[in-house]
């Protein structure tokens, strides 16, 4: 019998960039700059924002959470049957959950670019792993200012909760190829260029 699978963050990697509607080429589908997909996007996609590691070392803990939209319709009783409540679950919403060490004292810090930044729509990459393998998610979601100072002689850091626009695309594995979900609803081999549909595999 197989024991229980223990993952921890090791080598993870972070970044942020605003989306940019002028991009050659734009589409409202893309996930990640330039449209790259989840399996080729790297942290230098995302441009300068923090410099070559895009804050990558301030972040203490990264997270992409999900909520259960909870619908039910009430069946009224009749006089042959009782009357019921019948799920009906709406599409889950995303939000990106980030803590990280302020940086108040660095100019262009991450403090600062979520502070000039509030409310706009920006790409975002959680690696959980050195960039170029799974598991890695991308998507897009709202920036929203952090927290400003704190307790004296203590650490200063700064929780938040950035909405997701819609649902990211996640590559789940351990290497290449891995399995890739993503938000549109098709599932593919990153290597093998199988897609996934209601019918079985398929040519991607």
């Amino acid at each position: 019998m197989a024991g229980p699978v223990i993952f921890q963050i090791e080598d993870g990697w972070f970044a942020l960039t605003l989306v940019d509607k002028a991009a050659v080429g734009y589409l409202d589908t893309w996930q990640a700059p330039t449209g790259k997909s989840v399996e080729t996007v790297l942290i230098t996609d995302y441009g300068s924002p923090g410099g070559v590691d895009n804050w990558s070392c301030q972040i203490t803990r990264g997270e992409l959470t999900a909520s259960a939209n909870e619908n039910s319709v009430d069946v009224p009783a009749t006089f042959c049957a009782a009357g019921s409540t019948v799920p009906q679950p709406g599409t889950t919403s995303y939000a990106f959950e980030v803590e990280f060490l302020q940086d108040p004292n660095v100019e262009d810090g991450l403090t600062a670019y979520l502070f000039e930044h509030d409310t706009a729509e920006a790409y975002f990459a959680l690696g959980l792993v050195a960039e170029g393998s799974p598991p890695t998610a991308v998507g897009r979601c709202r920036l929203l200012a952090g927290n400003f100072g704190g307790t004296a002689r203590e650490n200063l850091v700064s929780s938040l909760s950035l909405p997701v626009v819609r649902k990211p695309d996640v590559w789940f594995g351990s290497a290449p190829p891995g399995r890739i979900v993503r938000g549109d609803g098709t599932v593919t081999a990153a290597a093998a260029g199988t897609a996934k549909s209601d019918k079985g595999l398929v040519s991607a």
